[in-house]
């Protein structure tokens, strides 16, 4: 649910001073929010998804205020154990931007041709849905692109060492992406590192994503790493290489999402 509001300063001044040291041309920043849709507003949420709110991120989109946003819908674990029944993606062109205040919202709804004001927005949305929880984060490396309808598998892990565990996923894993990708068994591929928050307390620091053009490509899924992995690696046993792999990146807990909107400038 893209909530403007939700940055505040303190967040955004531990991203620039992390940022401003690891790197001189800052790419790939993200925002992820995780929505819970409230009992019985399931459809009245799916509604606002494909109609305001989409409205409304093509608009800032377009305008420049967003590179590009994602929404995606909880496919696997779903019901009342699940965390998020949604998540929003918001991708920038360079370091995250501060939230937008109610009037700047305001102004962006009627940019947008949306008769609705920022506080009826937020009304809206908490009516619907209740915020669990949110952060940045940055890709390190990113192959291909997301499409609408694609089958997202997101992967939490844990890493003793945060900048081994990305190297070997780069080293490993962005060679047998760009073979699938090549191959039409994958539209994308990335690995992030979440930025804030970033705490020994805070969930895993980095994650994979996998988007896969189709059900049939997702359930062919390890066919498809074993052909590539053959093409790729025909050096390094696959079974050897993921014992090793996995004592610098664990996969903790993975979640199979749909991607329902995908919000690119317009052409």
């Amino acid at each position: 649910m893209s909530m403007p509001r939700i940055l505040s300063g303190a967040a955004i001044a531990a991203v620039l001073s992390m940022a401003l040291t690891a790197q001189q041309a800052p790419t790939g920043y993200h925002h992820i929010q995780c929505v819970k849709v409230n009992p019985g507003q399931d459809v009245a949420f799916e509604q606002y998804v494909a109609g305001p709110l989409q409205k409304l991120n093509q608009s800032l989109v377009d305008s420049g205020t967003y590179a590009q946003t994602l929404v995606l819908r909880t496919r696997m674990p779903r019901g009342t154990e699940a965390e998020c029944d949604y998540v929003f993606v918001t991708f920038y062109k360079g370091l995250p931007k501060t939230g937008m205040n109610s009037e700047e919202l305001s102004k962006a709804l009627h940019n947008a041709d949306i008769p609705m004001t920022a506080d009826a927005l937020h009304a809206k949305q908490n009516e619907m849905g209740k915020l669990v929880n949110e952060n940045i984060t940055q890709y390190q490396s990113l192959v291909g692109g997301a499409k609408k309808g694609d089958y997202l598998v997101f992967n939490s892990m844990s890493a003793p060492d945060v900048r081994s565990c990305v190297d070997a996923q780069k080293k490993t894993w962005q060679p047998i992406a760009e073979e699938m990708v090549k191959a039409g068994n994958l539209d994308a591929w990335a690995v992030n590192e979440q930025v804030f928050p970033r705490g020994t307390k805070d969930k895993n620091a980095v994650s994979s994503v996998d988007l896969y053009p189709s059900w049939d490509a997702f359930t062919n899924e390890y066919s498809s790493i074993e052909s590539a992995w053959k093409k790729v690696h025909p050096d390094m046993d696959i079974n050897n290489t993921m014992n090793q792999f996995g004592k610098l990146c664990a996969i903790e807990h993975t979640v199979l999402y749909r991607v329902v909107e995908v919000t690119s400038p317009a052409k």
